[in-house]
């Protein structure tokens, strides 16, 4: 993205810290010859002081000032050649220059829907005053990162279509869960995950409708049973509440702590009913707000808040705690609302009966056309693709490049869609998609799509994913390169 820029987040610098809450407002400054941000509103820039040698620049003294309190993991500086845009009536997004445009095309118009509506569902209103969002460098590993007053966040999410900014929904809804209301070790790190994403789902919600968020749900269902499968159904990691002792807390990042975090409180909303639910919701952000919690905190704040309520203290009565935070593997699935899925399924089965049957068979009549996807938004794409990855190793090489022709994905610039379909050549052992996948691996560090692009394009030509990231490890953050040489060289690494 944008040159001369470095970010440096807590999480990143003391991923295994258990941090105290910061109990006051703080103020600090910090100097640099370009501007900087940091996790505070700016109160302005000072003492110019020139340069001491010729060919260096000049330093200004930026300073910041934080009301709210916070973990200190929290705490991100940024400097670079930044410029800004306003995208709302709270909000902005700074970037590079050259990208400023861009950016703030994808973004305008967005983010206030966005806070309006999880204004609606939690209290207290939005605390931070304003809310910016940097997009930083593609090296950057996470999807977003909940900086108070300013998202750290990929530019992935910049596909030119608005289909990817739900990443800000989250990150949004970090400002209420993980930001005002915090984990207070990792071991609970589904209080700040789990809430986030049902948080998010909310906004999906009262935006686009319910089905959509119940469609999220099945795109999470399916990272939650990939995560499951990598680790073992029996393993530590699966579980709501891990034990890390001894452990080095990334090893244990994956969609569980979202999507078993999320599925948690869902099976809340059903167990007691949405309209009491969300009576709930307001009370426990504003009891734990400006504190950190652990999950017998937040167990104990429910049967609390429910103690009058016969019916709702009944059920809670007989709910089997235990099983909720320490069993391992998948939880009970819900029934879904399928409607937007349904589609993508049937279109997948279309695909399963001609990638299967010979081509000779009488009974297969399909022929893809564009028509086909032609009204879908990206994320159907997202779940026709998992679909068919479910028998991948049945393509050929012929079939997936007819899949990328029909329906754009070989050329798509929407990274969501073009790594699960890069994935699927992988899967395959279709020849055509190792070269593209071995770029993208250049271009994006974000390791929701770097490990399980790596780990494919591994077993389908190891020589070609070692060179891929040996060529690029000095690009990617130092958390993503250790993940991938865990991926690729196994525990002891290279």
């Amino acid at each position: 993205m944008f040159s001369q820029c470095q970010a440096i987040h807590a999480r990143s610098v003391f991923p295994c810290q258990d941090t105290p809450d910061v109990k006051s407002t703080f103020s600090f400054s910090l100097r640099s010859p370009l501007p900087v941000l940091a996790s505070g509103l700016p109160t302005g820039a000072s003492d110019y002081q020139p340069p001491k040698k010729d060919g260096e620049q000049g330093t200004l003294k930026y300073t910041f000032e934080q009301k709210v309190p916070i973990n200190s993991y929290l705490f991100a500086v940024a400097s670079g050649d930044l410029a800004c845009a306003s995208i709302g009536p709270r909000s902005t997004v700074w970037t590079g220059p050259e990208e400023l445009l861009e950016c703030q095309r994808e973004l305008e118009g967005e983010i206030e829907p966005f806070m309006t509506a999880i204004e609606s569902t939690v209290a207290p209103k939005y605390q931070w005053t304003q809310y910016n969002i940097l997009i930083l460098p593609p090296s950057f590993p996470y999807g977003g990162m909940e900086n108070p007053v300013w998202t750290y966040a990929t530019p992935s999410i910049i596909s030119g279509d608005k289909q990817n900014i739900d990443v800000i929904a989250h990150e949004l809804s970090h400002s209420w869960s993980g930001n005002l209301v915090s984990c207070a070790s990792w071991e609970h790190f589904w209080l700040n995950e789990g809430w986030t994403t049902y948080l998010e789902r909310r906004i999906q919600a009262a935006i686009h409708g319910e089905p959509h968020r119940h469609f999220s749900a099945i795109i999470g269902w399916k990272a939650l049973e990939e995560s499951v499968e990598r680790y073992g159904a029996d393993h530590e990691y699966t579980k709501l509440i891990t034990n890390l002792k001894g452990q080095d807390p990334d090893d244990a990042f994956s969609s569980i702590p979202y999507e078993k975090g999320f599925h948690a409180l869902y099976a809340f909303e059903l167990l007691v009913g949405k309209d009491k639910w969300d009576k709930f919701i307001p009370h426990y952000f504003s009891t734990f707000a400006n504190k950190s919690l652990d999950s017998y905190d937040f167990k104990a704040c429910l049967i609390d808040f429910f103690e009058n309520d016969a019916e709702v203290k009944k059920k809670l009565d007989a709910f089997d705690w235990d099983k909720l935070f320490y069993a391992p593997g998948m939880p009970a699935k819900p029934a879904f609302d399928d409607s937007l899925v349904k589609t993508c399924y049937d279109l997948a089965a279309k695909w399963e009966a001609l990638v299967k049957s010979p081509s000779t068979d009488s009974n297969t009549t399909f022929t893809p056309s564009p028509a086909d996807t032609k009204t879908w938004v990206s994320n159907q794409s997202v779940v026709f693709i998992e679909r068919l990855q479910s028998f991948g190793a049945s393509f050929t090489p012929q079939q997936i490049a007819l899949l990328g022709e029909t329906y754009g994905y070989s050329a798509t610039l929407n990274i969501e869609v073009l790594s699960r379909f890069l994935c699927l050549g992988l899967k395959a052992k279709a020849p055509a998609t190792y070269a593209p996948a071995s770029e993208l691996l250049g271009k994006i560090g974000r390791m929701k799509f770097v490990r399980p692009l790596f780990r494919l394009l591994n077993e389908a030509d190891r020589q070609l994913a070692v060179e891929t990231f040996e060529r690029n490890k000095d690009f990617y953050h130092p958390i993503c390169r250790q993940m991938v040489e865990k991926d690729l060289f196994g525990e002891e690494g290279k």
